[in-house]
């Protein structure tokens, strides 16, 4: 038995056992066959991840599948062993985690599925109002929800508001006949 100097017996020795344990233990996982088998994919190829919330494209499940990573190797490490098993399912997704942390472990659940149809066309982007001309800055600056327009907080709906309506100070979207003035900022006259 090799002894660390002045260690105290064993202790290097322990050391080198749960070092050698860790190591064996760094990453593990467990996938279940949920749907229909498909051919596995080749190594490292592409998984688009959506962690809590399902694909915006037609999909089927395949599998679900849970990683166990030490915590020396972070929650990546869980990520990545998914990915894996998700090529090797034949799947080209991976959504839905539920997480959670027993010990030294961290534990990923997830769906692994593959997409069954063309990805719907990308959303159009809303239109934003201009940002303010250079120099004319808000003072103080908006709160959350308002971007500085000529030197006002201007209020911003999300969603855009349709034709005819404006976006209120509450950020709702009214009737362009009830419209309400945008907010001031701080120090500008009424």
């Amino acid at each position: 038995m090799i002894r660390a100097g002045g260690g105290g017996a064993g202790g290097f020795g322990r050391l080198a056992v749960a070092v050698a344990v860790l190591a064996g233990a760094c990453v593990d996982s467990e996938v279940t066959q949920i749907g229909a088998q498909r051919p596995s994919r080749p190594p490292g190829c592409p998984v688009e991840i959506f962690p809590s919330t399902t694909p915006p494209y037609p999909f089927a499940e395949v599998a679900s599948a849970r990683a166990k990573c030490h915590f020396t190797y972070g929650r990546t490490a869980c990520i990545d062993e998914l990915r894996r098993q998700a090529c090797v399912a034949g799947a080209d997704t991976v959504f839905g985690f539920s997480e959670g942390v027993r010990g030294e472990f961290t534990m990923i659940s997830a769906t692994l599925a593959a997409r069954t149809g063309a990805a719907p066309s990308p959303p159009v982007a809303a239109a934003r109002p201009p940002g303010p001309p250079p120099g004319v800055d808000c003072n103080p600056i908006c709160s959350p929800g308002f971007a500085c327009s000529a030197g006002q907080c201007v209020p911003q709906c999300n969603p855009p508001c349709e034709a005819g309506e404006v976006c209120s100070r509450k950020r709702t979207c009214e009737p362009a006949a009830g419209k309400l003035e945008p907010a001031k900022a701080g120090g500008t006259a009424p």
